[in-house]
């Protein structure tokens, strides 16, 4: 009973000494990333750096219980983060105490959110953003989050909300630009670039900062006008719901469901790319919402903002060698070691900006896929708009704006092919045979004059009942009419069939009747032969009108009947 209700206890069955050796190194691993991070990501948020350290803590030790995947890596992301900051700066000022609580509110509406969406079994949605449409906008957000992070980086103020404008701005003022705040950016981010080629392995980010603490601390770079984290709260917060009122709540829900669909869908899309038969854990897409929602509920009460799956810590994670998601255990008694012992620390020493900002950028540039988007130019080029529309409109017009426009437009292309699918006639490859072949790809494909043989390959329903009716109508005026006497319509592809297109057969086959041209159909599989059986075209669809196969139609037609292998709607086959 304790394995169903806590899904992760399940990964620790047979579970050996060598695993134990692996999570622990994994897990002390992480945490020198999560350091960094958490507080980089709180600051692109609008929030406390201690924020982002408190959302490293407590939601991973939720979600090592209650999730299904031991290949992910559970905490603050930069997406989320810049979905907070575009969101909630609508409604208070970033670094506010009206905002730091619009923002715990968040995580517990996000958390509602999931948790709920994973009980009524709603972990589908997921499947409604398509790769270009993800590609696109984490790669627009990637440049969104680098462009804002430009003020901190150079030590400049820039008054502008769209990313061209925060470019263009930080370059025609590069006078006013803060040469000892900039040229430490900058040099951390030549560093840590350089340290990925020489030593990958190397916790660079966290020796950067430690190393601009201590360097802040001796030199006082306060005192040459470089912004600085000086304090940070230490111990633990004690848990308690947000401060704010129903409308408060009702304002947020937008950005809630935002965070709570992409935070969903990012952790998803890791976990089944590295879902392996050998798993000793099935993945549930619905439990992870639950996983996931109960984790940033938790989070909520102990003032984190919302947390999700990670794609480059998600690497790091496996690459450090975790077995289960004791490794995040470990990294979150780590990070509370830290918060206890540390927090006085940065009085003494404390932490450039501008070196978090270097973080930060170097940290999302991985989530522009180059390379990705090349891939699906080369290889898919109908769905290369959608990416870039995507990416434009994410950088362009805002973080929101480009998710939902990306999954309008994919909706639209699944509409488009559906409304006009591929339509094909078919001829014979052997006279007598049963081996029927698009005669546009198959030359050796014969047709006869007295039949048309026609394939459908979608849904027959009311967005493409039309263009079904004008693609008969117009191959049928192709033929000679003194000639034609049958259309056969082989449906092997009509996986579904409703009432507007039940009429519009009714209304064909009255049509075709008047210019002494049969319609007959073959092939129906048995939803669609139950959907027609429910109206009145059951009367028409006859043992002379609906056949199992092609060639049964065929020698139907050949002979004037048929006592062999034809299906009729009469029978229940």
């Amino acid at each position: 009973m304790l394995k169903r209700f806590l899904p992760g206890l399940r990964w620790y069955e047979d579970y050996r000494p060598g695993d134990l050796k692996a999570d622990l190194i994994s897990g002390l691993t992480v945490a020198f990333i999560l350091i960094p991070q958490g507080m980089a990501y709180a600051a692109v948020a609008g929030l406390p750096p201690e924020l982002g350290l408190y959302a490293c803590i407590f939601p991973p030790l939720i979600y090592a219980l209650l999730g299904t995947s031991n290949k992910i890596s559970v905490g603050p992301v930069a997406l989320d983060s810049i979905l907070i900051l575009s969101g909630l700066s609508l409604l208070a000022e970033p670094g506010t105490a009206h905002y730091r609580e619009l923002a715990i509110a968040l995580t517990l509406c996000v958390g509602l959110i999931q948790v709920a969406f994973g009980y009524i079994k709603l972990g589908f949605v997921a499947n409604f953003l398509s790769y270009p449409v993800i590609l696109g906008y984490t790669a627009g957000a990637a440049v969104v989050i680098m462009c804002s992070q430009l003020e901190g980086l150079l030590g400049v103020t820039v008054d502008a909300e769209s990313a061209p404008e925060v470019v263009y701005q930080a370059l025609i003022n590069m006078s006013q630009w803060h040469m000892f705040t900039a040229a430490l950016g900058l040099g951390g981010i030549a560093l840590m670039i350089a340290a990925k080629r020489v030593a990958p392995k190397w916790p660079t980010p966290l020796i950067l900062l430690s190393a601009g603490m201590l360097a802040s601390g001796l030199w006082s770079f306060a005192d040459f006008e470089v912004d600085v984290i000086d304090r940070i709260p230490s111990g633990i917060p004690t848990p308690r719901l947000p401060q704010l009122g129903t409308g408060a709540l009702i304002e947020v829900l937008p950005v809630a469901f935002t965070v709570a669909i992409m935070g969903y869908i990012g952790g998803i899309s890791i976990c089944k790319a590295l879902e392996s038969p050998r798993d000793r854990v099935a993945l549930n897409p619905n439990q992870e919402l639950i996983a996931i929602g109960f984790a940033n509920l938790v989070g909520a009460l102990f003032r984190a903002f919302p947390v999700s799956a990670s794609f480059s810590r998600s690497a790091a994670f496996r690459a450090s060698g975790a077995v289960t998601q004791l490794s995040a255990v470990v990294s979150a008694a780590v990070l509370l070691i830290a918060l206890l012992a540390l927090a006085p620390v940065f009085s003494d020493y404390p932490l450039p900006k501008t070196l978090l900002a270097s973080i930060i950028i170097v940290s999302v540039a991985g989530l522009f896929d180059y390379q990705g988007m090349k891939t699906i130019c080369r290889e898919s080029p109908r769905e290369a708009p959608v990416l870039f529309l995507t990416l434009i409109v994410t950088v362009l017009v805002g973080i929101q704006q480009g998710l939902l426009l990306g999954v309008l437009a994919s909706l639209f292309m699944v509409i488009y092919k559906t409304a006009r699918p591929h339509i094909a006639e078919l001829g014979v490859i052997d006279e007598g045979s049963a081996l029927y072949r698009n005669v546009s790809r198959f030359q050796d494909a014969s047709v006869r004059d007295d039949v048309l043989i026609l394939r459908f390959d979608a849904p027959l329903y009311f967005a493409n009942k039309d263009y079904f009716a004008d693609c008969v109508r117009a191959r049928v005026k192709e033929r000679d009419p003194q000639k034609l006497r049958f259309v056969v319509c082989n449906l092997e592809s009509v996986n579904g069939i409703d009432y507007s297109a039940i009429v519009m057969l009714q209304n064909l086959l009255e049509k075709l009747q008047t210019q002494n041209v049969r319609l007959i159909f073959t092939n129906a599989i048995g939803p669609v032969r139950d959907a027609i059986k429910r109206t009145s075209l059951a009367a028409v669809m006859t043992e002379a009108s609906m056949f199992a196969t092609i060639k049964d139609a065929i020698d139907y037609i050949d002979c004037g009947r048929n006592a062999h292998a034809h299906e009729s709607l009469q029978t229940n086959g």
